[in-house]
């Protein structure tokens, strides 16, 4: 199960990449069919006829952006630089070389498609890579977007369109200390700040609340195992002697004191009858 539910971010990111992966889809398929863009950069002869062989290369053109979108989808930051998981490499070019053979040697009447060859492969191929990039792009703005940031510093650094307190004026006075503090070789304070920002402040409390989480499976996890039993036990045991040690020690300093209270009344009572 995830931490937490991200449905806004969800939505929108599936609202944005279908939209442009359609948009692509459909202007990949206008070049090929209503001019001779690719013939006469690629020297490829022209398909713009054959509803089959067009089948054929929007069938492999859809196949290929949309397993790819997964390596987006799955990466915090560019997905060209955080390596999957062996078996989703592998899985991905094990279908996309199918999908690439059928495109290429395809004649299949029931399927409505024909053999593009291998020149139209690699166009496809190289079409498929080059709209890839910007999908990380969006991935970006998206996140960026939905974390608040974006309306802020479009709105409230605008001191007409503020809707803070006094317009901003505490916090500006609070840059101008930081900024006193800095030109005077202060160490400045970053804690108020930090927590000032309502957006950090959340974003911290959800990290606690899942650190908190984490540890409560860890702690049921170890409780439910036979050596965390045992260490449970132990540590507990240890506890208890120590709290037990603490309160002997404690009984007998209090006893001595009362003990030394008694001899110093019998002493003064025989000084007094002498």
């Amino acid at each position: 199960m995830p931490d937490s539910w991200k449905l806004r971010e969800i939505f929108a990111t599936g609202v944005v990449f279908g939209t442009y992966l359609a948009l692509m889809t459909v202007v990949f398929f206008w070049a090929i069919n209503e001019t001779d863009f690719f013939p006469d950069k690629f020297g490829v002869r022209s398909i713009r006829n054959s509803y089959r062989e067009l089948n054929s290369a929007v069938y492999l053109q859809v196949s290929i952006v949309s397993q790819a979108l997964i390596f987006v989808t799955r990466s915090r930051s560019w997905s060209y630089v955080e390596r999957p998981g062996m078996l989703l490499v592998a899985a991905f070019l094990i279908a996309q070389l199918l999908a690439t053979f059928i495109a290429v040697y395809g004649s299949w009447e029931f399927a409505r498609i024909y053999g593009i060859g291998w020149g139209w492969a690699g166009i496809i191929w190289l079409y498929s890579i080059i709209f890839y990039i910007p999908l990380d792009i969006f991935k970006f703005i998206i996140r960026y977007g939905l974390s608040g940031r974006a309306w802020n510093n479009m709105i409230e650094n605008k001191t007409a369109f503020t809707s803070k307190k006094d317009y901003g004026g505490g916090e500006r006075k609070a840059q101008w200390v930081m900024a006193q503090r800095n030109l005077h070789g202060l160490q400045p304070t970053d804690a108020p700040e930090l927590f000032a920002d309502k957006n950090n402040y959340r974003e911290l409390t959800e990290i606690a609340e899942q650190a908190k989480k984490r540890a409560e499976v860890a702690r049921l996890r170890e409780l439910h195992t036979l050596k965390g039993h045992v260490e449970s036990v132990v540590k507990l045991k240890a506890l208890t002697l120590r709290q037990f040690n603490r309160t002997t020690q404690c009984d007998n300093r209090r006893m001595g004191r009362e003990n030394n209270k008694k001899l110093k009344a019998g002493v003064d009572g025989c000084f007094q009858l002498r």
